[in-house]
């Protein structure tokens, strides 16, 4: 588990280091209290990558959106905040989850990550605790 203290303009930083790690785990799960900076964790991202953040919002009512990038074709974006695990399955989600890209997943909780491992998947989690001027970032690869 890796810990950092940044505020946002030192996100690429953490950027740097799932750019490194989503070739072999391209699930990153996004956990944080609303107005944590979970979607602003993936706006980074998408900018990082050379992708165009004009559309990167929260997909809390879509479930789920896509950002175009050449390194990885997709960001896939999803918020599971307003949904059962168990109807999110249904809709398709591990099957979305095979998709080529990188996918992060927001309020992917620890029955998520129990359940993709179980499917052979291995997720990048993300624990972001708000402080005043900043974010810790609880990164587990």
């Amino acid at each position: 588990m890796r810990e950092l203290q940044l505020q946002e303009d030192e996100l690429f930083s953490l950027c740097e280091i799932l750019q490194e790690n989503v070739a072999k785990s391209p699930i990153v799960l996004l956990r944080g209290e609303l107005g944590s900076g979970k979607t602003t964790l993936v706006r980074s991202f998408v900018a990082y990558c050379g992708g165009d953040t004009s559309e990167v919002s929260s997909p809390t009512f879509s479930l789920s959106q896509g950002y175009e990038c050449q390194k990885y074709g997709v960001i896939y974006h999803y918020d599971i905040y307003r949904k059962e695990l168990s109807e999110m399955l249904e809709l398709g989600l591990l099957e979305c989850l095979e998709l080529q890209g990188v996918h992060f997943v927001e309020w992917g909780g620890n029955d998520l990550q129990t359940l993709l491992r179980q499917n052979g998947f291995t997720p990048i989690s993300i624990d972001i605790e708000p402080r005043e001027n900043n974010r810790i970032y609880k990164v587990g690869v």
